[in-house]
């Protein structure tokens, strides 16, 4: 979806309250800017999938999708009102990889504890320094915001789920 009616209809924007667009908090992660930031971001889920995709049925899987979605879009137009747009399925990358990590981590996978800490410590840099990213192969800033986000909410989730589903936590 790179064109630019279809993009402008579906990213993120700061002013989608007022408008009273609220399909924005789930669209704008499934749009991109080009073929390099489509291609970069589904390498990522490919990515993320393998390492935690059993973490949880599709269907939870689906649910948690939606709501970190919310979670991010909503959480940069309250903490983040200087990012005016966003695209891109990045944010919920992060996201599923903490969730998927601290499920994991729960059962006692010290490979899954040193993958969150590593993602972790990489997202804190890039939040107070500069990202250590693929940028030069988009020409197009990262909302570092959108990462820190994500995070938040697959922890956040992950504790909920939990506490929701303790019987399966285990």
């Amino acid at each position: 979806m790179f064109h630019s009616e279809t993009a402008e209809a579906l990213q993120y924007k700061s002013d989608f309250v007022q408008g009273g667009e609220v399909w924005r908090l789930v669209t704008a992660h499934f749009v991109h800017l080009d073929w390099v930031h489509l291609l970069l971001n589904l390498g990522g889920l490919w990515l993320v999938w393998l390492i935690v995709g059993s973490s949880f049925s599709n269907d939870q899987w689906l649910l948690l999708i939606v709501l970190m979605g919310c979670a991010i879009t909503f959480g940069l137009w309250l903490w983040a009102p200087e990012v005016s747009w966003y695209v891109g399925l990045s944010g919920l990358l992060y996201g599923m990889l903490a969730t998927g990590l601290v499920r994991q981590a729960r059962r006692m996978k010290s490979l899954s504890v040193l993958l969150l800490v590593t993602i972790l410590i990489k997202t804190a840099i890039d939040g107070l320094y500069v990202p250590l990213s693929v940028t030069t192969l988009t020409n197009h800033q990262i909302v570092v915001e959108a990462h820190v986000l994500g995070i938040a909410a697959g922890m956040i989730f992950s504790v909920v789920y939990r506490l929701v589903c303790p019987e399966k936590g285990r």
